[in-house]
């Protein structure tokens, strides 16, 4: 992700990468300036973008709360307690937080909300995602972020939603949202082909965020603003 958001970043007119942080220096040629922590940048960023793991969510956090630097978050299988994190940190800048930050997942997502805002909440749902074989959350934050979505819109019952995962190959990610009427089914889908829809949605979900008021945001919130 950090090579996908960089070369996105490369043909952005008002976008640039200012430095990459992590434990291990780039897997790719780039002149960006690597430093091994945060604590070891120089300049002061407008945005941190975190696309690490849940360890390195909490680390972001923290650094971004003393520093007052908005937060954009791609991280899934995050606890309860570096959400809680997350919160702390958003009382004193803006914090995005979502497992998908594709522009299409998320106009699934809202779609799926309405679907259900329509439908009886009797009406069993099957959210089926589909993942590289080395993807080792299952279901996908994509597949629960759609289950919560739809559930916000059943009083919070989750009763009659189930998940489905199958991780095989190289595929990137895709997603089925099926509603199971009475005699008719109706399904929703996504198909990610390349991960730079993550790279162009982190870097405009950026920009917005950088613009906003303390608080902790949704990529929905960032979807209607546009």
């Amino acid at each position: 992700m950090a090579a996908a958001i960089a070369t996105a970043a490369d043909s952005a007119v008002d976008i640039s990468i200012s430095a990459l942080a992590g434990p291990q220096a780039p897997a790719w040629e780039t002149a960006i300036p690597w430093h091994r922590s945060l604590s070891d940048l120089t300049a002061q960023p407008d945005l941190l973008i975190d696309f690490t793991l849940p360890g390195g969510t909490r680390t972001a956090a923290a650094w971004s709360a003393a520093k007052r630097v908005p937060l954009l978050s791609g991280v899934t299988g995050l606890t309860d307690e570096i959400l809680s994190d997350l919160r702390v940190t958003a009382s004193l800048v803006p914090v995005l937080w979502s497992p998908n930050l594709s522009l299409g997942v998320n106009l699934l997502a809202d779609l799926a909300e309405r679907a259900s805002a329509v439908l009886d909440a009797q009406v069993p749902v099957l959210i089926k995602d589909v993942h590289h074989q080395w993807k080792k959350d299952a279901p996908s934050g994509t597949a629960l972020m759609l289950g919560a979505g739809i559930a916000g819109r059943r009083d919070g019952d989750h009763e009659r939603i189930e998940y489905e995962s199958v991780r095989e190959g190289e595929v990137i990610g895709e997603h089925t949202v099926t509603f199971k009427m009475g005699g008719e089914e109706f399904d929703l889908v996504h198909r990610a082909h390349d991960r730079s829809i993550y790279a162009q949605g982190a870097l405009n979900a950026g920009a917005w965020l950088a613009g906003q008021a303390p608080g902790l945001y949704s990529a929905a919130d960032w979807l209607r603003s546009r």
